[in-house]
């Protein structure tokens, strides 16, 4: 019988879209119980430990499994994102608990990359202030600047980064690179240079690396104070790695240009956070990896590291190893 069977709870509310009707029947025709997040948005804590309370896996968006909350899901063998990002996973409990946690590398790349690229065009030439003040009435001629020859500085050199960079070759852009791991080897097309020498030199800064300790506050007050006057920011990484009250002085002074945000140090950010009353300041929802294309691939991937390790079987984005 159905109640017989062992628990699966699916978070993204993503999965309730037509185009992951094959991720939903791969789910429920695997011989668990499926579960699914209603409430239209990422679980909190208490939301998660009463959803999650009795499953042997998760696939999970961006819930915070932090340590209270894996502390409380003895049955809890695998964690599978749906996406890249495990910073919301608490992995040294994940692993002493013996819960294997896998991601999606590489999925949502393109989808991310565009996004940003996007963002670098609407800052650059005003469109989102031009849209509002043309359907106002307004017929403002706002001077914007060119990104063909401007240098574009790429802070981590993922498969995100890597992707953004592919797509700007034909603009002609100067592109600086700066990532820990970065072998110049690897790809002679960019300049592997020092986070100072990128934030110097750089007319556009897109961010494109995990929230860490190390990152947290990367663009701090310090950090602006290196740009040259004038310089775009986008950041569809990770909320905690930019100063949010430190990018409202640097757009005060007029070190930032324009600032796009697809993500928060608070998710959602409240209405009146004290960026949205800058017009040169682009807010989307975290919603860099929202394409038809992207979910797809990240709903297969996702689908199978969970159906896979829960078999026993080798998985090989893993992020987090369970600790026998």
């Amino acid at each position: 019988m159905k109640n017989n069977l062992q628990k699966l709870l699916v978070t993204p509310t993503s999965f309730a879209s037509a185009e992951l009707k094959f991720a939903r029947k791969l789910l429920e025709e695997s011989g668990y119980e499926v579960t699914y997040n209603q409430s239209g948005k990422p679980l909190d804590a208490d939301q998660l430990v009463k959803a999650a309370r009795d499953c042997v896996g998760v696939l999970a968006g961006l819930d915070d499994f932090s340590t209270p909350v894996l502390n409380q899901l003895p049955d809890l063998r695998v964690i599978s994102r749906y996406g890249v990002g495990v910073d919301r996973v608490d992995l040294r409990t994940a692993g002493d608990n013996g819960v294997i946690v896998t991601n999606t590398p590489g999925a949502n790349s393109t989808a991310v990359a565009e996004m940003a690229l996007s963002s670098m065009f609407t800052l650059a030439r005003h469109v989102s202030q031009l849209n509002e003040t043309t359907r106002r009435g307004q017929w403002l001629r706002v001077v914007g600047t060119e990104l063909s020859q401007a240098t574009l500085g790429i802070v981590g050199y993922g498969s995100i980064g890597r992707a953004l960079r592919r797509l700007v070759t034909g603009l002609e852009m100067k592109v600086l690179v700066y990532d820990p791991f970065f072998d110049p080897d690897t790809d002679p097309t960019v300049q592997g240079v020092e986070l100072a020498e990128l934030v110097r030199e750089s007319n556009f800064i897109s961010l494109h690396l995990p929230l860490t300790p190390a990152t947290e506050h990367l663009f701090d007050d310090s950090m602006f104070r290196l740009m040259s006057p004038g310089t775009f920011l986008i950041n569809t990484s990770r909320g905690g790695i930019i100063d949010e009250s430190a990018a409202v002085v640097a757009l005060e002074a007029g070190q930032l240009a324009g600032l796009a945000l697809d993500a928060y140090e608070q998710e959602p950010p409240s209405p009146e956070h004290e960026l949205f009353r800058f017009s040169n300041v682009i807010a989307t929802p975290h919603s860099g990896a929202q394409t038809v294309q992207s979910r797809i691939r990240m709903a297969r991937g996702a689908v199978d590291n969970l159906l896979r390790a829960l078999a026993g079987e080798s998985v090989t984005n893993l992020a987090a190893e369970a600790v026998s």
